[in-house]
Formats: structure tokens, C-alpha cells, sequence
């Protein structure tokens, strides 16, 4: 069952950044709250908000490698599938392992793999992958969504993932290069605060606007100019400038609640093949 942005709690839109709006839209869907992204067909993407159900509670976050993770991917599956429209069976999910790598494969590729071998990023191609949704988990690390022509990519960018090239590596495995970006709820420049030894390194690799002062990262504007390394006008890059840590009531925060925190997730899929 779908709902309009008016059964969401009103917070959730309200937070969006006016330039993200017309793309990131709060709905819910299932009873559960999340955003939808609006991408080019035939590509979908919705981020998820902290939410628990019969299968999931406040006790039992939403951590896609547990049990009450197993359930919630099933119930997850179930909304992807509704939001396709319902004329296709629901998607199965692809959840990785993630270890702040920049390891990407195809979503079907990786499904192959008798490993199962850690990844950071995974690649949709509504031919090679249908029937499959790429799902990536965050908790104040920052997802990025890439989309082409031909493909789309999701990764997953924590501080060591975006400066070892893990969005740069994302555009490397699409069939051809992005022209749109989004950046999806993750710790903002507000609360990012870092040592000086990671600040200079950042600062030496992508310049002094990622340090908006001193202490802090700004790790929005790392991955934007990542993006822009790959094609991507900074125009085109998409961001709700939701910050994690500053809006813990709708979503999980690895740097506020500690390390035993839930999981939001990232989803990607194409539909309609």
C-alpha cells in the first residue's frame, strides 16, 4: 500500500533541501516512511528511515545481516515491488558485505559469486539484472547513486571509501559515464568533526572547500566533486543535505548512537524488464 507525503511524518519532508525536493520525496510505503528518488526510466531508488514494523522494533534495528534483518529485507522486497507497480514479482535484494572498500560489481555478477567476496558498490543493468535490487546500509557514511544511459550504480562512501575512489570506481564499472548523482541522508559538514592528520588529507586530494572549518569535514562536497571527476556538473548532482547525526529521529547515526546503531538502507533497481 502507498501513501502520499501527507501520512509522513511531517519532519521528513520538511528537512529536505529546497533544491533536492523535486527529485527526493518523502512517501510511505507499506507503513514504512521513506524517500523516493526520482531518476530517468527506467531507474528507481529510495532511501530508507528508521521505522519498525511487527517483524522490526526500536530493539531490533534495521540491520540487513541479522535476523530481524531478514525480515525486514522481506518486507523491503515487498515495498520495491509495490513501488514497480505490482505487475512483476518482488525484487530480490542484493546486500553485501561492506568494509569501506571500493570493490564494485554487477548486481547479478555478484549474486554469481560462490564467495560472496566483500563489496562496496554495486552496478544495476536493466538487462543483465532484472529481478534484482541493489541494496547498500548506511549509518552516517554517505550513499551516492550514479546514473548513465545505460546503467546506474549505487556505493557506499565512508570517509575511506571516498578518498580511495570508491565513486570514481562506481562511474569505472557503469557501461558508459553518469550524468546525474544523488547523495543520499549521511553525517554532514555540520557535525563531521575529524583529526587534522584525515582534514589534511582530504584537503590535499580534493582542495579547501571540504573543510568548511577547522575540525570538520564536509564530506557532501568530497563526494560532489568526486562525481564531478566523473562527468557529473556539479548541477546535476542531487543533494537533500539530510544530515544523519543532526536528525536522529529519522535516521540511524553510527558517530551518536554508537556502534550497536541500526541501519538505514539504499535501494536501486530498474523496472519494467
Amino acid at each position: 500500500m502507498l501513501s502520499s507525503a501527507g501520512s509522513v511524518p511531517a519532519s521528513l519532508g520538511e528537512r529536505v533541501h529546497e533544491l533536492a525536493a523535486e527529485r527526493v520525496r518523502p512517501m510511505v510505503a507499506g507503513e514504512i516512511p521513506l524517500l523516493s528518488v526520482e531518476l530517468p526510466e527506467p531507474f528507481r531508488a529510495v532511501f530508507t528511515t528508521r521505522w519498525d514494523s511487527p517483524h522490526l522494533s526500536e530493539a531490533r534495528p534495521f540491520d540487513l545481516r541479522d535476523e530481524a534483518g531478514c525480515a525486514a529485507r522481506g518486507i523491503l522486497a515487498g515495498v520495491l515491488g509495490c513501488l514497480a507497480g505490482g505487475a512483476d514479482p518482488d525484487p530480490v535484494l542484493v546486500s553485501p558485505q561492506q568494509v569501506h572498500g571500493v570493490r564494485v560489481a554487477g548486481a547479478a555478477e555478484y549474486m554469481r559469486e560462490g564467495t560472496k567476496a566483500p563489496c562496496d558498490g554495486l552496478v544495476v543493468n536493466p538487462g543483465l539484472d532484472a529481478g534484482l535490487a541493489a541494496l547498500l546500509v548506511f549509518a552516517d557514511c554517505v550513499p551516492v547513486i550514479l546514473v548513465g544511459e545505460v546503467d546506474a550504480a549505487l556505493v557506499h562512501g565512508g570517509w575511506r571509501g571516498l578518498l580511495d575512489g570508491i565513486v570514481q570506481q562506481g562511474a569505472a564499472t557503469m557501461t558508459g559515464p553518469p550524468g546525474l548523482a544523488v547523495i543520499g541522508p549521511s553525517i554532514g559538514p555540520c557535525c563531521y568533526q575529524v583529526d587534522s592528520q584525515l582534514t589534511a588529507g582530504f584537503r590535499r586530494r580534493f582542495g579547501s572547500e571540504i573543510v568548511p572549518r577547522e575540525g570538520y569535514l564536509d564530506l557532501w562536497e568530497v563526494a560532489t566533486k568526486a562525481a564531478g571527476e566523473v562527468g557529473v556538473a556539479r548541477q546535476n548532482v542531487v543533494n537533500p543535505r539530510l544530515c544523519t547525526m543532526c536528525n536522529r529521529d529519522l535516521f540511524f547515526s553510527h558517530r551518536a548512537d554508537g556502534a550497536g546503531t541500526g541501519r538505514h538502507g539504499a535501494a536501486l533497481w530498474a523496472t519494467g524488464v
